[in-house]
């Protein structure tokens, strides 16, 4: 189970070094940061440790936003939705001022806000941007503000978090931390990935039966990819949202978006199944094409969501048949990738992506033994020999192990790898896949020349994952 940590949350208006306060403390370039107001949007959660103790830290969006702006009135109430939130669940309040502006009315008012909600005896008052000496001789304002004399740091430098994170420590250590479960399993990392506007966040928000994040017609409003922890049906899950993916030539190249869209394929290296979310309602174009390529290329699993299925009118009985022909002719390379079709709008299967997760994530753990792979690579060769490849010589395949999981990989040991036609392993990987049921995930095969060394080391590998075939090695020949 999940452990729960302590909840510290960064609070203030816009500017005023959240976001790089955040990065310091949890020694990550988690959140975006730029001199732009109101690039943090969505609640960021990392973690913070400080003397051997762990702390959830959450990054919040500036509460002085503008809400006289009717084309993102919307995403502004999301912000302080979403930072308000934080600010009721937290233990620790990080309240954050910029020691060269003092206390604006709007630092003013959101610390009126604070204790009018009896939220004083939770609040550390801390101002940043004190690079020097002479930041010292700060606005005698801020420690009007009810929260006492602020703790003076530079989260660009560095200089006095340590002290700020002793005293954080003392706050917190009488929150308890439950020792993890002997044997738990790990969370499962998905990263939700896709166009602007295809519904991320919303399917997000439908699973958590929360608005958990910020949901807009405005493309891009997901601005960073943030980690949201739960658990279903008694397993973990870490669910990546992540900013809509276009297309470089549509992309400001010193911007926000290329930084996100930066981090929304980090998301693909850090999971363990990356959904492809579409809207089912347009076409599919080169830009998902080119998301689930590099989907493949990182060895990832993959489910395909075509969400926003309640704007599919006057549907029957073939509708959904046509469109998962549609999908497969789109995507011919990822037959064998799980297609569901849903609303997140009307929460409408939602929950049944998380169950197709965990069969994808129990594919990527398949482990065959060497017995079984002999019986099968027999049955295949009976089937369909082997196709030549580069030569004149035939190939001729003397056995198959299994070498790894996540995802399973298996070598071939050859006569010479040239010889062996890529369609044949192709054929072989769509039989595997059949057989031994594994779904959502990749398969790889590596060709290897066969010689009595290269026996020696695939047994000391196997004996890792599977248990030792007692049969002695088999040759097959064309």
């Amino acid at each position: 189970m999940k452990i729960s940590l302590p909840k510290v949350v960064i609070v203030g208006r816009a500017n005023v070094g959240k976001s790089t306060l955040f990065n310091r403390i949890i020694e990550k370039q988690k959140a975006l940061v730029s001199s732009m107001a109101g690039t943090t949007r969505d609640r960021n959660i990392g973690v913070g440790e400080w003397r051997g103790m762990s702390f959830e830290l959450t990054d919040t969006g500036g509460l002085d936003i503008d809400l006289s702006e009717e084309t993102h009135q919307d995403i502004a109430k999301g912000v302080i939705k979403q930072a308000l939130s934080a600010i009721d669940k937290a233990d620790l309040i990080l309240f954050l001022v910029d020691t060269n502006e003092g206390a604006t009315p709007a630092d003013k008012k959101l610390a009126k806000d604070l204790i009018t909600k009896g939220y004083t005896h939770k609040i550390i008052l801390v101002g940043n941007k004190a690079e020097s000496a002479r930041n010292k001789k700060y606005d005698t304002d801020i420690y009007k503000l009810g929260f006492g004399e602020p703790l003076l740091i530079s989260a660009s430098s560095g200089s006095g978090v340590g002290d700020l994170l002793e005293i954080v420590l003392e706050k917190i250590k009488h929150v308890e931390i439950p020792e993890p479960e002997e044997g738990a399993l790990k969370p499962i990392r998905v990263a939700l990935l896709g166009r602007p506007n295809v519904g991320k966040s919303s399917i997000l928000n439908s699973i958590l039966g929360e608005e958990r994040v910020i949901v807009s017609d405005v493309a891009h409003t997901t601005r960073e990819s943030h980690d949201t922890e739960f658990t279903y049906n008694g397993r973990d899950f870490v669910i990546i949202d992540t900013a809509g993916i276009r297309r470089k030539s549509k992309v400001d190249k010193e911007g926000l978006e290329k930084k996100s869209i930066g981090k929304s394929l980090d998301a693909i290296h850090n999971c363990d199944v990356a959904v492809l979310v579409t809207d089912v309602s347009q076409k599919i174009d080169m830009q998902d094409k080119k998301i689930t390529q590099e989907i493949l290329e990182s060895g990832k699993s993959v489910i395909i969501v075509a969400n926003k299925w309640d704007m599919i009118d006057d549907k029957d009985t073939d509708t959904i048949n046509s469109h998962v022909d549609r999908y497969r002719l789109d995507f011919p390379y990822l037959w064998w990738a799980p297609l569901i079709f849903v609303s997140a709008k009307e929460n409408l299967r939602t929950k049944k992506i998380l169950e197709l997760i965990q069969e994808v994530v129990a594919s990527r753990s398949t482990t065959i033994s060497d017995s079984q792979l002999d019986k099968f690579l027999k049955q295949r060769i009976k089937q369909h020999k082997p196709s030549r490849g580069k030569g004149l010589k035939n190939p001729y395949i003397y056995e198959i192990h299994q070498v790894a999981i996540n995802p399973p990989r298996f070598e071939i040991y050859v006569n010479d790898p040239t010889t062996l036609h890529f369609s044949y392993i192709r054929f072989l990987q769509n039989n595997m896949r059949e057989q031994f049921k594994i779904i959502g995930t990749p398969i790889q095969i590596e060709l290897r020349k066969w010689s009595a060394a290269h026996k020696k080391e695939a047994e000391a590998i196997i004996r890792h994952i599977s248990s030792k075939s007692k049969k002695k090695p088999t040759k097959y020949a064309k």
